[in-house]
């Protein structure tokens, strides 16, 4: 009996030992001491920049009764509605493409359905800068052709206008669903400043009094005229010279979720040692950010978030310190929307940091300027021919650890979208500008290849890069124009 209890007094000591080696062990994977007093930090992320710009105070105002309106009329639907503008038209890139669109397809012509190609200096409204804005002689009417698919209800139009000495200082604004019969919207709009020439002159309407087919397009008429001219010259309605900027609509669409990844990361280090000390992923619902709360140890910091909202993962090694840290995304997630930050923070103490995610991508466009019927391309395929990009914010100089073959194949609706393509390209955050190129393949529907070419330019993060130039040309060489705005930090145009 004795012998028996000291076998198992034996035992359970071993036990003892066993349990608090490992033990041990554990606390050796945390970098700092666990004996150590841990503070919270309270991560607090402000709304970070989206392909939606934010309404400036009145137009939010206006925007918000749009959507309260409605969506007392449609409880159930409230989760997959926004506010703000439907459509928005800087100019500042020098193109009529919409800066903001719920779909594609919106047109802009004048004098009988020709085609804008000219512009000047411009006036800054809301968020968007005194940029570039549309600038003609002799314009008899303007005409904007918008698709309302996806839009619930319109709110507001409005715009700025200006002219020259001998240009128009009022005009009329008519309305039209076909195209053909118009009705009057507002008549006698006169512009408050007539002294100046090109002087600044806003407008807004009220949209919500007007019974409109939202599954129909909205034509909209500018006709100028003389108006009260002030110290102006005569009119001259053939060599007057109008201006036009910042030309949006603000009212409630539905959103259409083409994202089915919506993550933050967040990675922290010790900035003595250099390792990890905490890592996690938060989901999040489209358009909150979550907050984050950390419990840390006195010590320094390096951090990084990142956001990723796409239909894949993003390549982050799932535990390293942060000289083998880094970041990429596959070439073939082209819609990805990546926003991030590196910060550094000390904790002495219980402290909130209000941190701003930054943009981690760069906008490619293709116009395509062919005068022919397009409908009959069946693909476009889009091949990097520049080293993968990767972005490793703690290491200057990392050696690439990414290998990515993949490739985007596009299906091109040009009747509903005109003639443009647009993808997301990934460079992290570069000191200067890095270059691309891509290898362009175009296939009819038939999947025979009709063109092969190739483009490039050199861009930072935060850009918008324009490819300007025919999709197909009997010519051999490629003549596209290449444009960077960098307003977006910026757009770049290049010819082809």
């Amino acid at each position: 009996m004795r012998n028996h209890t000291k076998k198992n007094w034996y035992s359970f000591l071993c036990f003892l030992s066993i349990v608090f080696l490992v033990s041990s062990c554990d606390k050796d994977v945390v970098a700092p001491d666990a004996l150590d007093e841990s503070y919270t930090v309270a991560i607090k992320f402000k709304e970070f920049e989206s392909s939606t710009t934010p309404l400036g105070k009145n137009a939010r105002v206006l925007a918000d009764k749009a959507v309260n309106k409605w969506a007392s009329t449609n409880p159930r639907q409230t989760q997959n509605i926004q506010q703000g503008y439907l459509y928005y038209w800087s100019f500042n890139n020098e193109t009529l493409t919409p800066d903001i669109r719920v779909v594609g397809g919106a047109k802009i012509t004048y004098n009988g359905g020709l085609t804008p190609d000219r512009y000047a200096g411009g006036w800054a409204s809301d968020t968007y800068t005194a940029g570039r804005a549309l600038n003609l002689t002799g314009v008899q009417e303007f005409i904007f052709e918008i698709p309302l698919t996806r839009v619930l209800e319109l709110q507001t139009l409005g715009f700025d206008i200006g002219s020259s000495n001998t240009g128009p200082k009022a005009f009329d604004l008519f309305y039209s669903q076909d195209g053909e019969e118009y009705e009057a919207l507002a008549k006698d709009n006169q512009f408050t400043n007539t002294n100046t020439a090109q002087a600044k002159n806003s407008f807004q309407f009220d949209l919500t009094t007007l019974e409109l087919d939202l599954s129909k397009k909205l034509f909209l008429k500018i006709i100028p005229k003389a108006g009260e001219r002030g110290t102006s010259t005569a009119y001259n309605s053939t060599s007057g010279v109008t201006r036009i900027d910042n030309f949006h609509l603000i009212g409630v669409s539905e959103v259409v979720q083409e994202a089915t990844v919506f993550k933050l990361h967040y990675h922290i280090f010790d900035a003595d040692n250099r390792n990890m000390v905490m890592m996690g992923t938060e989901v999040f619902e489209p358009g909150n950010l979550p907050d984050l709360s950390l419990s840390l140890p006195i010590g320094n910091y390096y951090a990084s978030f990142v956001s990723n909202v796409s239909n894949a993962e993003l390549n982050i090694p799932e535990r390293a310190n942060a000289d083998d840290y880094f970041m990429a995304n596959p070439f073939s997630n082209h819609r990805a929307q990546i926003f991030g930050l590196v910060d550094t923070f000390a904790v002495d103490s219980e402290m909130q940091i209000e941190a701003t995610l930054q943009r981690y991508y760069s906008q490619i466009r293709f116009e395509f300027t062919d005068s022919d019927d397009l409908s009959y391309i069946g693909k476009l395929i889009f091949t990097p021919e520049h080293d993968p990009y990767f972005y490793s914010p703690f290491v200057a100089a990392m050696g690439n650890p990414v290998l990515d073959q993949s490739e985007i194949i596009l299906i091109p609706n040009f009747e509903e979208d005109g003639k443009e393509i647009v993808f997301h390209q990934f460079m992290g955050r570069v000191v200067t500008p890095q270059p691309i190129q891509y290898r362009v393949e175009v296939y009819d529907k038939v999947n025979e290849l009709l063109r092969t070419f190739t483009v490039g330019s050199s861009i930072k993060e935060n850009v918008q890069l324009v490819f300007r130039g025919q999709l197909l040309t009997k010519q051999q060489e490629v003549t596209f124009t290449v444009r960077q705005n960098e307003e977006w930090g910026g757009e770049t145009i290049v010819s082809y």
